[in-house]
């Protein structure tokens, strides 16, 4: 009785951190690709409010898109020493501190501070949003989750921009960046509340418990990782370029 009791003690328990990670997940995963779209409903704004062309309209949705790519690897090391929920909540609330001193700035300089902001803080979000779900889950279960944490970007990049068109048409645009901002404040809140805390095994590098035999191999698979990233971001930045310049 004792032992039947235990197990389904310990069944409710990862039901609840499965939920907690896919609310956690999906939740980072909307309000940071959600503060990536936003940005395109800024720029024809703010080109009329400054005098901008495209080429510099084009270098300030780099900026944070340069940021939040750049920063990601350097994100997921940090996450190996510290408590993964702890920097994922970090990192959001990084990325609504961008969005409230954008609402704030008043010139072009100033701006461009508060988006790579901005997107440092949404660095962290693909690595350690999709850690939390995939540790959470076991087996082909792991996939289901995974695509509900995708989709919820999507969602993300549909539901912000709107909400801040609505909000554009009463009211001025810094002020509607600064509550944008402080809905990021209020999701690190919860993240950091509701996130489940990985053991320091869970989120250890796989390289860590190797074989000495198995360290050619592993170096091999880090250069190829590295190659594939290098790659990925270059891409990143001419499909970011070109959209400026369209």
């Amino acid at each position: 009785m004792t032992a039947s009791t235990g197990n389904a003690a310990l069944a409710a328990a990862d039901k609840s951190a499965e939920r907690r990670a896919v609310a956690v997940g999906c939740g980072a995963h909307a309000l940071h690709d959600g503060y990536t779209d936003l940005i395109y409903v800024m720029l024809p704004i703010w080109q009329q409010e400054f005098g901008l062309g495209y080429a510099a309209l084009g270098m300030m949705k780099t900026v944070f898109s340069g940021a939040l790519a750049g920063f990601q690897i350097p994100a997921g090391f940090v996450a190996e020493r510290f408590d993964p929920a702890l920097v994922l909540a970090l990192g959001t609330a990084l990325a609504g501190i961008g969005y409230v001193l954008a609402g704030f700035s008043g010139g072009v300089m100033t701006l461009v501070a508060a988006l790579f902001v901005g997107g440092l803080g949404a660095s962290v979000q693909h690595p350690l949003g999709s850690s939390l779900i995939a540790h959470a889950f076991a087996g082909p279960r792991s996939l289901k989750a995974l695509g509900t944490y995708n989709f919820a970007g999507d969602i993300g990049k549909m539901s912000l921009p709107a909400a801040a068109s609505l909000l554009l048409v009463v009211l001025p645009w810094q002020p509607v960046l600064a509550i944008m901002g402080l809905a990021g404040l209020a999701t690190a809140a919860a993240i950091f509340w509701l996130a489940p805390r990985l053991r320091a095994e869970d989120h250890a590098r796989p390289e860590d418990a190797a074989a000495p035999a198995g360290e050619a191999k592993a170096s091999g698979g880090r250069f190829g990782f590295w190659l594939l990233l290098l790659i990925g971001m270059v891409g990143a930045i001419i499909l970011t370029q070109k959209g400026g310049k369209s």
